[in-house]
């Protein structure tokens, strides 16, 4: 493990100060494990010079959480006594801290752990949110990493604080561009292979060994005996749902190349009429993705969690070798093809960073798909009706190459449903060599906004 600064995410710290300024209010903060949410709360808590009591929650009885936050009060807060009481409910000892303290941030980090062994913890939130908190100078901060109870209990329709909160933070990962900030010994293509090992979730990087590159990563976070890594999966999938054997089953189908219902359906055996309800928990959870081609309605399903797809479509079937094979090379060799497949993805996020440049414009963008013809990106300005068409590669183009894919990308565009549109092709390769031509226009990785480490990183 090595040490970094803290990188980005300055929206979410402006956000946090908004709430703030505007409070008395409840601000939730949610996302997947290992994305950052505490860090994020700490790093404003240290930066705002606001008077903050922090508690992490844990799975535990109601008693105990009560006494453990009442005890965070009094030692953060300088509350002398403030946990001596025992505190029958949790809007019992907020409002008893309304009364003791005037402008302050209380965060209960984790709290989905809390309600998940306590429901009625959630009623008590409640209680005080709507009936103490408007007349106090408080800002309750609430974090949760179990998606699912955040959403049922908390943000869902029908949740008993439904509503309730005047700030919500869904906290995602960073993009690739902060990748160098945590492996600067590494060039841009391995940075490229760690965004798709880890996606953008910052543990995940920051577990990394200085020094090392996705061979290493691979070896001691994933494929050793030992490894930090290896129960990851499995582990995110147990602690959200109860019966984590049929998310599984969905994730390994997924990986396996079913792409729809009914293909998931018959490569798992769950019934087709339930397959739907899962993949629709899955999609919100952010685990599955759903990806509808440009002038279509029919999608297919993805793996939506980068550590999740690495796990199915890398390391497992790597692990399974077992003794009749060398299983880094092999996940070495499924980590290239990953990695090709998530470059489509860096190549959209560097579009949607061109046109925010305004370098290009567009009104709709999307891969596009027609019976046999594939094109990686159409990006289509209706205004000024003219259509971008991009192609990603993961490889080191030559000039011989970029006239090739020219000349089919113009053919494609011909099964477009658009009439009198003029074309301009890109190509976004990992590098290339000789000349850049005027047709197509070529960009590389050296042409993306990946971020020098002294410029990411934060003190």
């Amino acid at each position: 493990m090595h040490v970094t600064g803290f990188i980005d995410r300055e929206e979410e710290l402006e956000a946090i100060s908004r709430a703030w300024r505007e409070r008395p209010g409840l601000l939730v903060i949610y996302g997947r494990r290992r994305v950052g949410k505490t860090r994020l709360v700490l790093e404003w808590c240290g930066r705002s010079g606001a008077t903050c009591c922090y508690y992490h929650a844990v799975p535990a009885k109601h008693e105990v959480n009560l006494a453990g936050l009442a005890q965070a009060v009094e030692t953060m807060l300088g509350l002398e006594g403030f946990s001596r009481p025992r505190y029958g409910s949790l809007d019992a000892l907020l409002e008893t801290l309304s009364h003791r303290q005037g402008d302050a941030v209380v965060v209960i980090d984790e709290f989905t752990y809390w309600s998940r062994a306590e429901p009625r913890v959630v009623g008590e939130l409640q209680r005080f949110v709507d009936h103490f908190l408007p007349r106090t100078r408080l800002l309750i901060v609430i974090v949760g990493s179990l998606l699912g109870v955040v959403f049922r209990e908390v943000l869902g329709g029908g949740a008993p604080i439904y509503g309730r909160a005047r700030f919500r933070i869904r906290l995602r990962g960073l993009e690739p561009w902060h990748v160098p900030s945590f492996h600067p010994w590494l060039g841009l293509e391995d940075c490229v292979r760690m965004y798709a090992l880890f996606g953008g979730i910052p543990y995940y990087h920051v577990v990394v060994g200085r020094g090392w590159g996705p061979r290493q990563a691979l070896q001691e976070l994933f494929l050793s005996p030992t490894a930090r890594l290896r129960d990851e999966a499995l582990f995110m999938l147990r602690e959200e749902f109860r019966e984590p054997s049929t998310y599984y089953s969905i994730l390994r189908a997924v990986a396996s190349g079913a792409s729809t219902p009914s293909a998931i359906s018959d490569a798992t055996g769950i019934h087709r009429q339930h397959v739907s309800k899962y993949l629709h928990v899955m999609e919100a959870l952010g685990l599955l993705a759903r990806e509808v081609p440009l002038f279509s309605k029919r999608g297919r399903y993805v793996i939506g969690d980068k550590l999740l797809a690495t796990w199915f479509e890398v390391v497992e079937p790597a692990l399974s070798l077992g003794w009749r094979g060398n299983a880094l090379e092999e996940a070495l060799k499924r980590l290239e093809a990953r990695t090709a497949r998530v470059f489509e993805e860096v190549a959209r996020k560097y579009v949607e960073w061109l046109a925010a440049q305004g370098t290009i414009s567009y009104t709709e963008m999307g891969r596009f798909q027609h019976k046999d013809v594939e094109i990686d990106l159409v990006a289509v300005n209706r205004r000024r009706r003219k259509v971008h068409l991009f192609e990603a590669k993961w490889r080191d183009l030559t000039p011989r190459e970029a006239r090739k894919i020219h000349g089919s990308l113009e053919a494609k565009a011909r099964h477009l449903p658009l009439k009198d549109y003029r074309v301009e092709t890109h190509i976004i390769a990992r590098s290339y060599k000789g000349p850049k031509p005027r047709k197509p226009k070529i960009h590389t990785l050296q042409d993306m906004p990946f971020q020098k480490p002294s410029q990411a990183a934060q003190p």
